[in-house]
């Protein structure tokens, strides 16, 4: 395939970001990323056991309900700080902060620690004690077993911890925006916002690294390659309702992934954000499947929490508004080819399945343009199907959305005003 001037230095681009991994370079990008990094500690209360107290020569006597204290582990991202550097929004997992079983929905108790701060038993201690019930034990029966119930808590020096606020959270994308404010902690360290990738398709076998804090055991990056670039997995972030599934779209990776990489970083060479790890691929049977969700949503969703969530989000019901696409498309037609440059692409032609607003069946979507006013806030071909949910992502209430289709043989134009709604 021909490529125009523009092409050619966007693809010459993408490649420097592809071979730019050797030796220092790639050292000083991982290192930069750690100081990006924070591990967090996440609380949360539940009340939902049958508790039964010993009352000594082998009796027990039932005490209903009562309430105990769980401690989670994951990571997260800076993504923005203040002039004052004592500030700052971190992304992160929805699931990191995130129990519909507990008490809370969304954890009340967030910490954040920094690279080199972040040592259990140092920086910080996870207490737990059992149950108190009138000065006895409480225990809960499960498969006709005892099991004492323990309550957790946190316990650290006021130097390391930073407390955060969620700003917002949705179950939909996996993603959820916190806040540290006035945090000296932040102020005095080498902390630093790390920097998105600016295109929106990544390629298979981009050198890549993760970083997180695996199984709670402080900030540390794993080294792989993208293995796939695209892809959709079911996961189910709900404790209590067994069919609350949704489709995520994914990186696939072979960088090792492990308990508490949630919400962390995922990089390429340059140090540049990729992704953000929520999940992996468990069983005897299979090995490094890792899996990031891309930054070509997650760019553009936590600014749109940032903008938009005061206004509507709470924490018993957490969800995100954005902008819907108003009718159905479906993928027509898809071909893979190698580009000039020696990458595999895959280039879809997308048809409008069922007629919605001003778009009618058999439309093919070319481009999307958001303006804001006379400001052009996105101007983007749509050659993946994904492209558009994505971009839509970065209009808000009153934005003018453009998409040129193809109709008949001819281009033409649909517009309509954006209008946020619940996803």
């Amino acid at each position: 395939n021909s490529m125009t001037d523009e092409q050619w230095l966007e693809y010459k681009e993408i490649l420097n970001n592809q071979t730019e991994d050797s030796g220092k370079a790639f050292q000083t990008a991982v290192n930069g990323s750690l100081l990006s990094g924070v591990s967090i500690l996440t609380s949360f209360t539940y009340n939902d056991l049958n508790c039964y107290v010993d009352e000594g020569f082998g009796g027990s006597k039932s005490v209903g309900r009562l309430d105990y204290r769980s401690i989670y582990c994951g990571a997260g991202v800076i993504v923005e700080m203040n002039e004052a550097r004592d500030s700052a929004y971190v992304i992160t997992n929805c699931h990191v902060v995130y129990s519909d079983s507990s008490k809370e929905t969304i954890s009340n108790d967030v910490r954040l620690y920094l690279y080199g701060q972040d040592a259990e038993g140092v920086n910080y201690n996870l207490k737990y004690d059992y149950v108190k019930y009138r000065n006895s034990k409480a225990y809960y029966v499960s498969d006709g077993k005892e099991y004492w119930l323990l309550d957790y808590e946190v316990t650290d020096d006021d130097n390391y911890a930073m407390k955060a606020e969620v700003v917002c959270a949705s179950t939909t994308y996996d993603i959820a925006l916190l806040k540290v404010s006035n945090s000296s902690i932040l102020k005095n360290s080498g902390a630093k916002a790390a920097d998105f990738v600016k295109e929106d398709e990544v390629y298979a076998g981009t050198r890549a690294y993760a970083v997180g804090n695996p199984d709670g055991d402080g900030m540390s990056a794993t080294v792989g390659v993208i293995t796939k670039e695209s892809e959709e997995i079911i996961l189910n972030l709900s404790d209590v309702d067994e069919d609350a599934y949704e489709s995520y779209r994914v990186i696939r990776t072979d960088a090792a992934i492990n308990g508490g990489n949630s919400g962390g970083g995922f990089y390429n060479a340059k140090g540049e954000l990729v992704g953000i790890i929520n999940s992996k691929s468990t069983g005897d049977d299979i090995d490094n499947m890792g899996y990031a969700l891309p930054a070509s949503y997650v760019r553009r969703l936590w600014q749109l929490m940032k903008d938009t969530a005061s206004s509507y989000f709470t924490k018993s019901n957490p969800y995100v508004k954005a902008a819907k696409f108003p009718a159905v498309y479906k993928v027509a037609n898809s071909v893979s080819y190698m580009n000039p440059l020696g990458l595999a692409e895959i280039s879809e032609t997308i048809v409008i399945s069922t007629a919605g607003g001003s778009f009618k069946t058999g439309d093919v979507l070319k481009h999307i343009t958001i303006k804001n006013g006379e400001t052009v806030i996105e101007d983007k071909d749509i050659t993946r199907a994904y492209h558009i949910d994505d971009t839509l992502l970065s209009a808000r209430n009153g934005y003018t959305v453009v998409f040129t289709v193809e109709r008949g043989g001819a281009q033409t134009e649909v517009k309509y005003t954006a209008s946020l709604e619940r996803v």
